[in-house]
């Protein structure tokens, strides 16, 4: 009994339990055991455990069925739910993912649609606004709450709203329509627009039209405005009384002008698309060929002379005007010319020559013949002065006789002052004369012919105020010739001047760097009216016609010799009496001396 486990494990630490091992009637047996707590007395129970394990099996096999059968179907159970469970699960996912790309979207298109430079917007089947972006305002100046409800015909002007009427029309199939419509918006704003709208459908039944305005108030203000100058062009061009043509790069007639048609002869319609050379006198032809060829090739502008053939088969001398025609790109694509009729032009031109000619022969002829006769007059006038002053010699004692003598003798001297005037003149109006002019400092010049003069001022008791600049006073002059200007000029001076009277010369350089000489006295004056004339050959003022005044050859030689050295010499009266002599030379830069013409251009 000691090697039973009831006593030799479980007793007297346990009261029952129960267990599979040795009993009392095996080794292998099961077994349970409890303890009686009022007597020494222990019950147990066993069986063995091959025959349970066989009746269990036997009692128990239909319940093991049902009991597999149950088990499959719980797994089966287990895994469809299981899956049921991760599909669900894949869907809500899937769900969730798809309200969040929806809701990105809804925020995406939102800010698109505030920041699109368009209107966009949506109406119901019947026109009235049912939804316009954040763009509304900036064509408005109105909130977008105030859209909504609005048909779009109510912004529009009255001239527009049969377009915008068209652009809903219901009926229409039409997917996409366009038009422009002039919109007016509150305080009398008004835009031209670009409308588009695209009919929205559900199911076949027409829901309403979404579309958006683009603001073409520029383009279109610029095409009516570049219109309007087409069409200015066009009327100059109509209207332009000189023949004018555009060709192409192919010699290719592609406008003509009206003046152009009733010049040539030609009407428009048979000479566009065509070549010059199919119309045009082959040598007309090739000038113009070859003057598009060079604009065609190099751009610019040229003209050139020819003789072109009218529609009345007349000859005319033209001048030809041709440019180059540039597109946006700066490539010539064609060349525009322009005719002028320069025959008249011409014809004058040459009468005017054969004129030209004509009356410098005549001057030569008169130059040489007032050249010939005072070289003619010189050797008698110095034999008339010679015997004069033999005269007075011999006729010193006899008063009467030495008188006679002396007014031959200043008679003579007069004539001969006057032949060497004409002698002056003569060289100065011929064309085989030269001045050589140099850069020389006009002080230098002006001071020895004061020097020269003044005797006469002594004699005539006269006061010489000289005032010349510090500075040089640089001109490019011929010196000996500006030396014969100042003796004159001075010499009049001196003439008119009262005795005891003053002479100012003064000289500077004025503001525009030119050498201005002014030689003033204090004479009797000029008359305004005379003040031009006195340079003209033998012309003397009125004032000085009292047996004073000379030929009327010194200021005359004076003009002449001044302007061939470019410059220019003129008479004011001054305030108060007497007349100021102005003498002024161009300013000039270092320069070679050079021989210049005496005579006349």
């Amino acid at each position: 009994m000691g090697r039973i486990p009831v006593f030799a494990t479980y007793l007297p630490g346990r009261e029952h339990g129960t267990y599979v091992g040795k009993g009392v009637t095996g080794e292998r047996q099961i077994l349970g055991f409890r303890v009686s707590g009022t007597k020494p007395l222990v019950v147990m129970v066993e069986e063995s455990y091959q025959s349970a394990v066989q009746r269990w099996l036997s009692e128990s096999r239909s319940l093991l069925g049902i009991g597999a059968a149950l088990t499959l179907l719980t797994i089966g159970l287990t895994v469809a739910i299981w899956r049921g469970v991760r599909t669900r699960e894949s869907a809500r996912a899937e769900v969730e993912s798809a309200q969040r790309r929806i809701s990105q979207s809804e925020r995406d298109l939102s800010v698109l649609m505030r920041s699109v430079q368009e209107l966009i917007f949506r109406t119901d089947a019947r026109g009235f606004i049912t939804y316009v972006n954040a763009h509304w305002t900036v064509f408005t100046g109105e909130d977008v709450s105030q859209a909504v409800g609005r048909q779009i015909q109510d912004f529009v002007a009255p001239q527009s709203r049969g377009d915008v009427s068209r652009l809903l029309d219901r009926q229409s199939h039409e997917t996409v329509r366009h038009c422009q419509a002039l919109a007016r918006f509150a305080g009398g704003r008004e835009l031209m627009v670009q409308l588009a709208v695209v009919p929205l459908r559900l199911e076949g039944r027409l829901t309403g039209f979404a579309g958006s305005a683009v603001d073409v108030t520029e383009r279109w203000t610029a095409q009516h405005q570049l219109q309007s100058q087409i069409a200015f062009q066009e009327l100059l061009l109509e209207t332009n009384p000189l023949p004018i043509s555009v060709t192409d790069t192919q010699d290719r007639v592609v406008r003509v002008n009206r003046a152009w048609e009733e010049y040539k002869g030609h009407g428009r319609d048979g000479v566009l698309g065509q070549t010059i050379q199919s119309f045009l006198p082959l040598e007309e032809a090739r000038a113009h060929a070859s003057a598009n060829s060079q604009l065609v090739r190099w751009g610019g502008r040229t003209f050139f002379e020819v003789q072109v053939l009218r529609g009345d088969g007349s000859r005319r001398d033209t001048r030809v005007e041709k440019a180059a025609i540039a597109d946006e790109h700066g490539r010539v694509n064609g060349v525009l010319t322009i005719l002028m009729d320069i025959s008249e032009f011409r014809q004058a031109e040459r009468a005017t020559q054969e004129a030209r000619d004509v009356a410098e022969e005549a001057s030569r002829a008169k130059s040489e013949f007032v050249a010939n006769m005072s070289h003619e007059l010189r050797t008698p006038l110095q034999s008339i002065l010679g015997f004069a002053e033999l005269g007075l010699l011999r006729g010193a004692s006899q008063p009467k006789l030495a008188s006679m003598f002396e007014s031959i003798h200043l008679a003579g001297q007069r004539m001969l002052n006057l032949v060497n005037d004409l002698l002056e003149v003569s060289r100065l109006e011929s064309t085989v004369g030269t001045f050589h002019l140099e850069r020389i400092d006009l002080r230098g010049v002006i001071r020895p012919v004061l020097r020269e003069l003044e005797p006469l001022l002594t004699r005539s008791r006269l006061l010489l105020d000289v005032q010349l600049s510090d500075f040089p006073l640089m001109a490019k002059a011929d010196p000996l010739r500006f030396e014969q200007v100042i003796r004159n000029v001075v010499a009049n001076a001196i003439k008119f001047s009262p005795t005891g009277g003053k002479i100012t010369l003064s000289g500077r350089l004025d503001s525009r760097g030119q050498a201005h000489i002014v030689i003033r006295d204090q004479g009797p004056g000029i008359p305004e009216a005379e003040l031009e004339h006195i340079f003209e050959a033998f012309v003397q003022s009125t004032q000085t016609k009292d047996g004073s005044g000379g030929s009327g050859l010194g200021l005359a030689i004076c003009r002449k010799i001044v302007e061939a050295m470019s410059g220019q010499i003129y008479a004011r009266n001054v305030q108060g009496g007497g007349t100021a002599f102005h003498i002024v030379f161009p300013a000039r830069g270092q320069t070679e001396t050079e021989p210049v013409p005496l005579g006349p251009e």
